[in-house]
């Protein structure tokens, strides 16, 4: 990933202090991680392990270990070692090149070369996924999963060229067919086109209906008859 520069006013002097847990919220909260991910970044086994340290932002971190590695990361940005995630935008004129020299399409009876529907498609998402993440009015951006698919997609096809899509190809048949899918009719991977999304239904509750209203009180037969 591609450190940002951290701002002029950061309170990020460590000559004179320890490392403490703001400084790791610091770090999450820049680089625009969750805390899973921020817990990855550090080595941090456990969310226990994360409260520990984060609880009282003030303490200083205990783990030597740890405290040597975010002052290295604060005080050499360019240190910092996780992969820059791209977007769909930053890969899709890779895959226009490749796909204008395969051979493949999203289905056999579909004519034309692999495009934005396809792109969707090739990432586990709709058909019009390509749309929202490319439009140049208001551009969607991909879930975490999906940018982390972009990495290693792009990776593949930058080692592999079109025969690395060829490849990808095969294997987006095998997880339709997989789950019953049709590449020619596919609108996402949980449905075809024409194929009605199906709610669960409540299971049906074992005991006996409850009656609506407030039930009446009736007094005791002696009481009715006023004996």
């Amino acid at each position: 990933m591609t450190a940002p520069p951290f701002p002029d006013a950061a309170p990020l002097d460590l000559d004179n202090r320890p490392v403490c847990g703001h400084d790791l919220l610091f770090l999450q909260q820049w680089y625009h991680l969750s805390v899973p991910e921020t817990c990855y970044l550090l080595g941090i086994i456990s969310l226990p392990k994360w409260r520990a340290y984060t609880d009282d932002p003030s303490r200083p971190v205990s783990d030597p270990s740890l405290a040597l590695l975010v002052w290295t990361l604060l005080k050499y940005p360019e240190a910092h070692y996780l992969p820059d995630f791209p977007e769909p935008a930053d890969v899709y004129p890779l895959y226009q090149a490749m796909a204008a020299q395969s051979p493949q399409t999203l289905a056999e009876k579909r004519r034309g070369k692999l495009g934005k529907i396809a792109f969707g498609v090739l990432l586990g998402r709709e058909t019009t996924s390509a749309g929202r993440w490319l439009s140049e009015t208001n551009p969607r951006p991909a879930s975490g999963s999906v940018r982390r698919l972009l990495f290693v997609f792009r990776n593949v096809l930058l080692n592999h060229g079109v025969l690395g899509l060829d490849i990808w190809m095969q294997r987006i048949r095998q997880e339709a067919a997989e789950r019953g899918l049709s590449l020619a009719k596919i609108t996402s991977w949980y449905r075809m086109a024409g194929q009605a999304t199906t709610r669960r239904r409540k299971p049906a509750s074992a005991a006996p209906p409850r009656p609506r209203g407030r039930p009446k009180t009736r007094l005791p037969k002696a009481e009715e008859s006023g004996s």
